[in-house]
């Protein structure tokens, strides 16, 4: 019997994070129903099945509105801490059956709550990129708010677009033509606009970010795991941040313009002045418990 439990991930202070719906024992679903039922909740969801894989322990297929993804962090944190929280498994790692092949889900409980560390892949960079003009046509902005640095898609799991802007007061007054921006994604193969700024916090460099997703069936989102990710390794390979032997965390915050702050670690680790894994970490919080059939 299916079951549905809301959470929150990424939540960095009152009414932020990112919500995730969590649909327990889904083998019953199929595709159209999951996509349905992402488009009812409004939010990215996650469904857990039985593994097809005898290497992993659950299979989680992903669904926006408008149809399913391969790969979304904010929900396999937020269902990583539901099978934790429900007793459905009790071993760390946890591997999930993603679209990307099985994927190790780290977790501890700490403090009162489960960090969760979901591992990724290494840096991919596509050789065509969209201009500077284009980008800022989409984004509403002048070539001399643009940060000093490549305009560049990168991956960990999937393309986003890297564009960093010269201060936070630029980032949280975008004002995207998303119809043109859409159009950009589709030429260029990214699955969204990351434009970020640098702030320092106390000799601390925090990287303020902002998502805006192709045709997810809303516009940005508060806090996307895939992207900070992907901008961590971009941060590196580039040079924009300094790196050191072993793991590098990096700080994202993302989801203050639109009032829903979020809070996200991006850890690259580094062997021979190289990066040889990624890893996602973060935390999630139950906030409705819906048992029942669907």
């Amino acid at each position: 019997m299916a079951e549905t439990i809301h959470t929150v991930v990424f939540k960095a202070a009152e009414g932020g994070g990112n919500p995730c719906p969590v649909t327990l024992d889904a083998d019953s679903l199929t595709a159209e129903q999951m996509k349905k039922l992402s488009a009812q909740f409004g939010q990215e969801s996650a469904f857990v099945c039985s593994p097809t894989r005898s290497d992993c322990d659950v299979k989680v297929r992903y669904f926006v509105p408008n149809g399913e993804l391969e790969m979304c962090m904010h929900a396999t944190i937020g269902t990583a801490t539901v099978l934790v929280e429900k007793g459905v498994v009790s071993k760390t790692p946890i591997v999930f059956e993603s679209a990307f092949g099985p994927m190790n889900v780290f977790w501890e409980k700490k403090n009162g709550k489960i960090d969760v560390g979901v591992d990724q892949f290494l840096p991919q960079y596509p050789d065509s990129n969209p201009t500077a003009q284009e980008v800022c046509k989409a984004l509403g902005i002048k070539p001399d708010q643009l940060g000093d640095a490549p305009i560049m898609s990168a991956a960990t799991s999937r393309f986003k677009l890297m564009i960093l802007l010269k201060s936070r007061e630029i980032l949280d007054g975008l004002n995207p033509d998303y119809e043109y921006l859409w159009s950009v994604c589709d030429k260029y193969n990214t699955t969204g606009f990351y434009p970020f700024a640098a702030e320092d916090n106390g000799g601390e460099t925090v990287y303020y970010a902002r998502q805006f997703p192709k045709r997810s069936g809303y516009n940005e989102d508060p806090a996307t795991g895939v992207a900070a990710s992907a901008l961590g390794a971009y941060l590196v390979d580039n040079g924009i941040a300094k790196s050191n032997e072993g793991w590098n965390s990096f700080t994202v915050m993302q989801g203050f313009a639109m009032g829903r702050p979020s809070m996200i670690y991006s850890d690259i680790l580094m062997e021979n002045g190289k990066i040889v894994k990624t890893r996602v970490k973060g935390n999630a919080e139950i906030t409705e418990d819906h048992g029942g059939a669907l």
